[in-house]
């Protein structure tokens, strides 16, 4: 234990003395941590995230140089390497998004029995296959006359319609 100890005090990166019951003691340095914004930041910045490395960062810059800038969190799903769970591990690390393109807020909601499909994908979770499923049930079944009759859709379970859940409504089609 006495050997942990002080390979921590080895390591620590000290920035200030401080004076405790006659003691004198060195804080640490708090890390500093910025978001990274996917839309301007360089090979090197991305580098910085949970789970990618230099290839994945590379794929992310050159999606970004041919398609244009992300609009959405969803988007970077797309680029080669980068699956839901990479993504979910430096979602919280990453700025970037404009709050035109962000999934929608519980002041606009979306109308179920009206939705596009291009509506539906703005929702979390739904992404073009779900939306079109939901589209497809509401053409094929008529009407929804409560947001919970989504779990009879292929694809939105419990957990997804809870996700959306405060961001839908029932209105009259």
């Amino acid at each position: 234990m006495l050997i942990l100890t002080g390979a921590l005090i080895l390591f620590t990166p000290f920035g200030k003395i401080a004076k405790l019951e006659n003691k004198t003691i060195l804080l640490p340095t708090p890390a500093k941590f910025s978001l990274i914004d996917v839309n301007k930041a360089s090979i090197k910045d991305l580098e910085k995230l949970p789970g990618v490395g230099p290839s994945k960062a590379r794929a992310i810059v050159e999606y970004r140089e041919k398609n244009g800038a992300f609009k959405q969190i969803q988007d970077l799903l797309k680029v080669s390497g980068i699956g839901k769970e990479t993504l979910k591990r430096f979602s919280n690390m990453i700025t970037g998004f404009s709050l035109s393109n962000q999934p929608l807020k519980s002041t606009n909601l979306v109308d179920i029995n009206k939705a596009t499909i291009d509506e539906f994908e703005k929702l979390p979770s739904i992404g073009p296959t779900r939306a079109k499923e939901i589209v497809e049930y509401r053409n094929s079944h008529g009407p929804f006359s409560n947001i919970e009759e989504l779990l009879k859709v292929k694809g939105i379970g419990p957990k997804t319609l809870n996700k959306i859940k405060t961001l839908v409504k029932v209105g009259k089609s």
